[in-house]
């Protein structure tokens, strides 16, 4: 699924909003809620930072950018999240 247009762009950075679902039965993304949130479930347990490290690793392979270059901003122990992505450069939108 193509989440580029899902991201806002403020300066060089690329901010998206995420609800997470962990303890699932795989990492994907679930659906686009209407207000453009990226509804994500992860199979790590919301305990001890997991499902957030989960998400992070997860979103560096879909953007193809170092884990590093991705962070939650906004939301760390709620399901509702905004996550910082730096460094995407043209050639890996997706």
């Amino acid at each position: 699924m193509d989440l580029f247009p899902y991201l806002e762009k403020k300066n060089e950075n690329y901010f998206l909003k995420v609800k997470l679902k962990p303890n699932s039965k795989e990492n994907k993304i679930k659906e686009i809620l209407s207000d453009g949130t990226v509804k994500i479930q992860v199979k790590a347990p919301a305990l001890e930072n997991k499902a957030n490290q989960e998400l992070i690793c997860f979103l560096g392979q879909l953007f193809k950018v170092a884990k590093s270059h991705i962070e939650i901003v906004k939301g760390r122990t709620s399901s509702f999240k905004t996550v910082l992505i730096r460094n995407i450069r043209r050639s890996e939108k997706r």
